[in-house]
This record gives C-alpha cells, structure tokens and sequence, in this order.
C-alpha cells in the first residue's frame, strides 16, 4: 500500500491525464493523511479547466474511507470547488453537511484525539464561513442569517476547549464579522454597526492594534474595511484594506500548499484582490481618477488568476465608470459590454444574468450602462432597455428595501452633469454583492 503520493508524481496531476489517474489510483489503495493531504492539495490548486478531474479525485477520495477528519477535509474541499464553478447552492449544502460532520467528529467520543477535535473545529468554522457567503451570493439571506448564527455559536463552543487562546480570538473575530456581512448585505445596517463594532473592540483599539495575529484574519480585516467605507471612515478604511493585503499575503506564504485547514490559497487571493478592489472604489468615490484606476488595475491583476468569470466582471466595472467619467466613453461602453458578455446580461436576447453574481450587480451594470447611453446620440431605445432590466433586478435586491435605483445609483442622466450621483453601492467580491454605503444618508 502507498502511504505517500511521490512528488514527481504530484508535479504530473497538473499536466497529464496519467497522473490523475495515478492519483486516483493510490487514493482508492490507502486513507492515510498524508494522501489526504495530496487530494487537498490538488484540489485546491486545479484551476477552471480542472474542476471536473478535481472532483472526481476528492470523491474518490471520500468513497476510500479516509476517516472522519479526513472525510470532513475532502467535504469542505468539494464545496470550495462547487463556489469557485459559481454553483452556490450546492457550495452551501456541501458546506453545512461538512459542518454537520466535523461537529459529530469532535463530539462523537470522549476518545477522540485532541488533535482531531482540534482539526474538527477550524473545518467546522471555516465550512460555516463558506456557507454562508455562498447563501449570500444566492440570495438566500434568511439561510444565510442563520449559518451566520451558527457560525457564532461554533466559536463560542467548538473553539472553547483544546485551542490556544489565539484561535479562540481568531473564531470570535470572524464569526462575528460574518454576522455583520450579513447584516450589512441585507441592508440591516443598525444590526451591522454593532456587529461590527464589536469586531473592532476584538481588533485592540486605534494605539495598540493587534497587528501580530492579522495573518488569522484577514477576510474579517477587509469585510469591517469595506463597512467602515461604507460609514464614510475613510482612512479607517484605508489602513484595515491594507491589512487586509497584507494579513493574506502573510497567509498564503505560509499555507501556500493549500493545507491551510481555514483558508484555501484561491480564497487568500480573492481577499487581496477585494480589499484592492475596495481600494480602487474609495478612490473612485472622491474623484481621484488616476489613484482609482491604479488601484483597479492591481486588482483586476489578481481577479485574472483566478479565472472567474464573475469576479473579472466586477472588478472591470468601476473601471468601465473610471472611463465614462472621464470622457472615455468608447472605452467604457466597449468594457461595459463586455461585463455583460461575462454575466450573460443582455435585454435584447432577453437574457437576465446568469447566477454567477448576486441580482444588485446585474442591477448596477444594467443601471449603469443605461447612464452611459443615456448621455449618447442616438440610443434613447437601448438605454431604456438597460434601464428596465436594472429595475427588475433590483427588485430581487434587499437595496429595494432602503430607497429606489436612481436614488442608490444616481440618476440617468448623471454623465450630463445635470444629474445626481446617489447614495452609492460598494462590490464585495466575497459575496458578489453590491453592499449599500450610507455615510451620506
């Protein structure tokens, strides 16, 4: 029996259809961690034309036995596989059948190793924060506010025994920055701002901030980031979205081999592209065109190694706005259709969006793409059709719930400087959702 997957073997899954066939091969002969590991390692570093062969190495991997940590590993792998392919439901369910199992794990037998307990809690957590944020990219808030709570409750309980002080903090920080997500996304903004303050109580205070354990939290660095944006706390912003950066840099180069029990590679890259993003759009927000475009074009760097096809739509938008504000219409209409390409967006063919993104995007590309052709000769017909399908997605947006359209996006006629600029949406690549700013309400 192999109880380790040779390295030579390892570089050729990447390259050859042998390989993965090998890998399958040794993953049905042995269960042992360090083949787990392989599988995790694979998976987490297949890219788009991969995911297919990925999947069917971790589910090879779960028929093989691979013990109840193991199978809880392979579990939240395969959900993280199903969001990065943009099939949020299934992350979801994946995602909470992975939390479900590791806390039967840790709570199945006084027996249990401590370091299996210990593994069974980080998997737990990190599958609720998955979870969640898939729900949100679907648009089932209500599910989602109810993983949030869970979440909550997992690092009150599962992080409370066994685990260093640090992880506890760590399990508080981000459980109760993803309640605030949530309430933020499903414009509870009350609820939010207490959330989130309670985070930045965790963080230290302004002179003695607890930088040192960043690298534990840095989606919750760039989540209370783009909140503070949000309340109009703009170097707050500013100094939490480079942290952000920084703590997932630090991350990935120490978890780089995608063993990191809590966060994937992929996903340390996603944070660093949005707090960039983030970056981008407060620049954006104050006119300074060229520090925005600087800021997008690093992000936009980043979104493209990822390969989505989402996230590139997102994170061209506010640049397709940088050029429309700055009388570069050509460009910007040309990038503007081709954010709808990506999205599947177009009135013409009846097409709504596909479900890669949340409804409030497709709302404000089709919103925004009316304001640019609203201003052109010629095309009152095209932009009303832009215009009524932005209305219709913004209908299935909590957004509705705080004002109309024209009052969060601005009016159509913005670009002639007749016009009003709104009370403002920020993109938040974790959840691909516009996130409400309220510094002006």
């Amino acid at each position: 029996m192999l109880s380790k997957i040779p390295p030579e073997m390892r570089k050729a899954f990447k390259s050859t259809s042998a390989g993965l066939y090998a890998l399958r091969g040794v993953v049905t002969q042995a269960t042992s961690g360090s083949v787990i590991d392989d599988i995790v390692a694979f998976a987490r570093s297949s890219n788009e034309k991969d995911y297919a062969q990925a999947l069917d190495v971790v589910r090879t991997g779960m028929r093989s036995k691979p013990g109840p940590v193991g199978m809880c590993r392979l579990r939240l792998v395969e959900a993280e596989l199903q969001a990065a392919q943009g099939r949020w439901t299934d992350a979801a369910d994946l995602a909470r059948s992975a939390m479900s199992l590791a806390s039967e794990t840790s709570s199945s037998s006084s027996s249990t190793v401590q370091e299996d307990v210990r593994s069974s809690a980080k998997i737990e957590l990190a599958a609720s924060l998955l979870g969640t944020r898939a729900l949100l990219v679907a648009g089932r808030d209500a599910d989602a506010f109810l993983m949030a709570q869970q979440s909550l409750e997992i690092g009150r309980t599962s992080f409370a025994h066994g685990l260093s002080e640090d992880k506890r903090w760590q399990a508080q920080v981000l459980s109760t920055s993803l309640a605030g997500l949530v309430q933020h996304a499903s414009c509870e903004l009350d609820s939010a701002s207490d959330s989130f303050d309670g985070v930045r109580g965790l963080l230290g205070d302004e002179g003695n901030p607890r930088t040192s354990l960043d690298y534990l939290i840095p989606e919750a660095l760039k989540q209370i980031a783009s909140f503070s944006s949000a309340q109009g706390k703009k170097q707050l912003a500013v100094d939490l979205g480079l942290r952000s950066i920084a703590a997932a840099e630090q991350r990935l180069e120490v978890a780089g081999n995608g063993l990191d029990l809590m966060l994937s590679p992929r996903a340390a890259e996603e944070i660093v592209a949005d707090a960039k993003l983030l970056m981008g759009q407060s620049c954006k927000w104050r006119n300074a065109w060229d520090e925005a475009e600087e800021h997008l074009n690093a992000a936009i760097e980043v979104i493209e190694t990822l390969g989505s096809k989402a996230t590139l739509a997102m994170g061209l938008l506010p640049l397709a706005e940088v050029y429309s504000r700055t009388s570069r219409v050509i460009a910007a209409e040309g990038l503007y259709r081709e954010i709808a390409k990506l999205l599947d967006l177009d009135p013409r063919a009846g097409k709504d969006g596909g479900p890669y993104v949340h409804s409030s995007v497709n709302s404000l590309v089709a919103w925004r793409f009316a304001q640019l052709l609203t201003v052109l000769p010629k095309r009152e017909t095209e932009a009303a059709a832009w215009k009524q399908l932005a209305g219709e997605a913004y209908e299935e947006a909590p957004l509705k719930r705080l004002t109309d359209p024209e009052i969060m996006f601005g009016s159509l006629d913005r670009l002639s400087g007749k016009g009003t600029s709104g009370q403002g949406v920020m993109l938040d690549l974790m959840t691909r959702r516009c996130l409400p700013k309220f510094d002006n309400v």
